[in-house]
């Protein structure tokens, strides 16, 4: 499978699995939702949630090849 949403973040190389509007998980005083933000990641099969102009990328952390 080939992939082109991937980022890079300090050491690691992420895949962004969806990106999706903030304010779907907003309250009503603006914070943001944790715990539903946590279940939607959890959905997705995702380890890392960023945010980058008014959006959340809900991502998964691509794992190093291992040798043997």
């Amino acid at each position: 499978m080939v992939s082109h949403n991937i980022i890079y973040r300090e050491d690691e190389a992420l895949e962004i699995l969806k990106e999706i509007s903030i304010h779907m998980f907003q309250n009503k005083d603006g914070s943001i939702n944790q715990q539903v933000l946590g279940m939607y990641v959890n959905d997705l099969d995702g380890d890392r949630v960023l945010q980058r102009e008014g959006k959340l990328l809900i991502c998964r952390t691509i794992e190093e090849a291992q040798t043997l």
